[in-house]
């Protein structure tokens, strides 16, 4: 890697370094992508990141896509680029529909899909029996629709104004807030397992005080693989967000409340999770 192409990347991370607070696993991705983009400024001659434009925005795109690389990974990147282009005063230069980059995943993963319950059932006992906070994980998703992450790291709960008891989702994608209400039997035993299993172990979340976030979301993406819960198996731990929204919609929840507690700032989305 030559000189040039690391003080674009140096000079790309201090430019996001005010602009960008998110949880360390998000940040890890984005900074990756981050340094990719830099890498292709050098190679296109671009002496300084505040230089990009436009034109330096779509050949960008043109070469990831030319890569095969998928829709996901490709929004990845258009985060990173939009984060970029943000904290150098250019936003415009990106588009806001990451369909216009190459980055549209309608027809592929965002997709209703039905859970496999029993495989779920049979991943939930794994996860207990390997370790309780991984088994305690698997119910927060399960009963509230957390994302995995929010799942390791959300303990705190409150009484709002109407007496209602709330759990306050932590760890949310993009920093939004959150707070689900506890309103059935399986959220108000989940919380109680987790309560105990906190007061018990001194722990301030799930995560083992031997762990860092990194640490105990990796240890628990590989012991959901070795448990069976694969896209394949219909028991991924995205799966239980599509089960958690479809027993709402079911429930006559309308799709605006859904994608509140889903913590989507968009109703469209929750035509990925629910037909």
């Amino acid at each position: 890697m030559g000189t040039h192409t690391e003080k674009l990347q140096q000079e790309a991370r201090n430019v996001i370094g005010k602009n960008w607070n998110g949880a360390s696993l998000t940040r890890e991705k984005l900074l990756g992508n981050l340094n990719r983009i830099a890498e292709f400024a050098a190679q296109k001659g671009y002496q300084h990141m505040d230089q990009v434009g436009g034109k330096f925005v779509n050949d960008l795109f043109e070469k990831l896509k030319s890569e095969g690389l998928s829709p996901s990974t490709i929004s990845g990147y258009a985060t990173a680029m939009r984060t970029l282009a943000g904290a150098i005063g250019k936003a415009n230069i990106v588009p806001r529909d990451n369909g216009a980059l190459g980055g549209s995943r309608a027809g592929t993963r965002l997709q209703p899909k039905d859970p496999n319950v029993e495989k779920m059932l049979e991943v939930r006992q794994a996860l207990y029996e390997k370790a309780e906070w991984l088994g305690i994980a698997s119910d927060l998703r399960a009963s509230f629709g957390t994302r995995v992450k929010e799942s390791l790291l959300t303990k705190i709960t409150f009484t709002d104004t109407r007496g209602r008891t709330l759990l306050k989702i932590e760890g949310t994608k993009g920093g939004r807030p959150r707070s689900l209400t506890v309103d059935t039997p399986e959220k108000g035993a989940a919380l109680a397992t987790l309560k105990q299993h906190l007061a018990e172990t001194g722990a301030k979340s799930l995560i083992p005080a031997s762990m860092t976030l990194k640490q105990a979301y990796d240890f628990q993406r590989n012991a959901l693989h070795r448990a069976g819960a694969t896209k394949e198996n219909g028991a991924n731990a995205h799966l239980a967000r599509h089960g958690y929204a479809q027993a709402l919609k079911a429930a006559g929840v309308d799709r605006e409340a859904i994608a509140r507690d889903l913590g989507h700032g968009r109703i469209d989305v929750i035509s990925h999770y629910c037909r």
